[in-house]
């Protein structure tokens, strides 16, 4: 296979730069009463639900994250390269009349791939849009290897109530830097090629289980992107399939490509989208080389 730049089929998901802000990101001991807990058993993907989901109520007119985010770099300096990564996350809550302000606290509960806890971190207050909804910003600090999370964003009013916005049970998630650490090649599994009778072989790409429900799709072309096609989830060929798990949280999906006919070169990219159930934000990881589309010419 040889790669070649192509027209790009563009990610759906982006972020967004800001000015970086102090946060909290100390996890909260769940010996005080009056904390929220600082880690709870989960299952990466196991549809568990997190303290604020099970002491409070789905609302997002009072919270919500708007898909908004940026991150930085953190402990540089080594030989080694940066080892950790502070991603902001953009939360919206709608303030109310009479609140106690040492009772009210945003933060999210979040996840990443490797782990079986929850951690529960908070955020600080921003700035006040002209609706009169607040703008606060979460930090979330991890190690440069973890760098994809899922959560659940949380809001207490200050007057007894907990809301909170979990994309309709299916959870938010962030790949920090791009859509590499939720979906990439897996280049030992892959073997397609284009010869005199068409296009034959196998694709298969790793993906982060962030959630059970999940799709996996593939668009291409075989004339320069005159026409495209999809190939979409299903168990004959030329349709995506689990095939096995990859390590904790990882899963290996795959496709045997089949395309009868007369081809100089396979164009296609592949999308792994998160929130597809529940009436839920969606979510689009791409592996498309950067951009510039997976590229097979002819032997």
């Amino acid at each position: 296979m040889r790669i070649v730049r192509t027209g790009a089929i563009a990610s759906f998901l982006t972020t967004s730069a800001g000015p970086l802000v102090a946060g909290c990101n100390t996890p909260i001991d769940s010996e005080d009463p009056d904390d929220l807990g600082e880690t709870e058993d989960a299952i990466i993907g196991g549809g568990q639900t997190d303290w604020a989901q099970q002491q409070g109520q789905r609302n997002t007119t009072m919270v919500s994250y708007y898909k908004e985010n940026w991150w930085s770099y953190t402990d540089c300096g080594s030989r080694f390269g940066c080892q950790g990564i502070d991603l902001f996350l953009k939360i919206r809550v709608k303030p109310v009349a009479g609140a106690n302000l040492d009772q009210k606290k945003i933060g999210v509960v979040y996840r990443k791939p490797g782990t079986s806890a929850l951690t529960t971190v908070t955020g600080n207050y921003f700035t006040t849009w002209g609706n009169g909804d607040e703008e606060w910003h979460v930090k979330v600090s991890v190690r440069s290897w973890e760098n994809i999370v899922s959560f659940n964003a949380w809001y207490q009013d200050g007057l007894g109530n907990t809301y909170f916005d979990d994309n309709n049970t299916e959870l938010h998630a962030v790949a920090i830097g791009g859509s590499y650490p939720a979906i990439t090649h897996m280049w030992n599994y892959t073997n397609v090629a284009v010869t005199a009778s068409g296009v034959q072989g196998d694709i298969s790409v790793r993906l982060a289980d962030i959630d059970y429900d999940k799709q996996v799709a593939m668009v291409y072309t075989t004339d320069d992107w005159q026409t495209v096609q999809w190939m979409n989830m299903g168990n004959a060929a030329n349709q995506w399939h689990w095939v096995e798990d990859n390590g904790d949280d990882y899963e290996r999906w795959a496709v045997s490509v089949n395309i009868p006919g007369n081809f100089t070169k396979f164009q296609y990219a592949v999308v792994y989208r998160h929130g597809v159930q529940n009436g839920a934000a969606l979510y689009e990881f791409w592996d498309n080389n950067g951009g510039t589309n997976w590229v097979v010419l002819r032997q």
